[in-house]
């Protein structure tokens, strides 16, 4: 049985080390989400961050 590494954001990113090609996708999506260059429409922003902060039970 081989020992389950730990990774900070788990299981995300237990599931992108496992995964072959999907974490530069991943990370490539999220640069292009956040970035100032408006690439995404700000008001898409910020209903994906609220929407992860539910999912997440964050208070905010």
């Amino acid at each position: 049985m081989s020992i389950r590494f730990k990774l900070s954001g788990a299981p995300l990113a237990y599931t992108l080390a496992l995964v072959d090609g999907t974490a530069q996708p991943y990370k490539s999506f999220g640069t292009a989400l956040w970035s100032e260059d408006r690439a995404v429409p700000p008001r898409l922003k910020e209903l994906i961050f609220l929407r992860s902060s539910i999912v997440n039970r964050c208070p905010t």
